[in-house]
């Protein structure tokens, strides 16, 4: 995946917002990691659905960011465990989810658990702006596909 362009970085602002990244690709995640803390947000890293499931039931987390395609558990059953939970475990963070492998993972598959699928390689500002039109940051609009 390319590097983030820092002097592309300057909006939204996701200062005191925590974000957890599941991804199994060390890469991929740490390249959403960075993208992420360039725009001030807090992130943790997950490199399996399993440690996902760890930190989204005892943090206070405002986004979730999932691959889909991952071994063993895949991203889009952690989106379905993340709707049953309570509330104070998870069941109501925001997610989106990411994936290369779009033909085996169309959107409306995830759509009532996810807010919005990226296809991978990821369109950065797209991708930013979304995130903070759904997380109701101000000035924030969804970008027209």
């Amino acid at each position: 995946m390319p590097r983030p362009n820092a002097a592309a970085m300057t909006f939204p602002d996701f200062s005191g917002l925590t974000f957890l990244v599941v991804e199994d690709d060390r890469d991929s995640r740490g390249f959403l990691g960075e993208l992420l803390r360039a725009r001030g947000a807090i992130v943790v890293e997950a490199d399996s659905v399993r440690a996902a499931k760890a930190f989204a039931g005892t943090m206070k987390l405002d986004m979730i960011v999932t691959d889909l395609a991952m071994p063993a558990e895949d991203g889009a059953m952690l989106l379905k465990w993340l709707r049953e939970q309570p509330r104070d475990r998870g069941g109501a963070v925001p997610t989106v989810a990411v994936t290369a492998f779009y033909e085996q993972y169309e959107p409306d598959q995830v759509s009532g658990w996810a807010a919005q699928t990226f296809r991978k390689p990821l369109k950065i500002d797209n991708f930013v702006q979304a995130i903070a039109a759904i997380l109701n940051l101000p000035g924030a609009e969804l970008p027209k596909h």
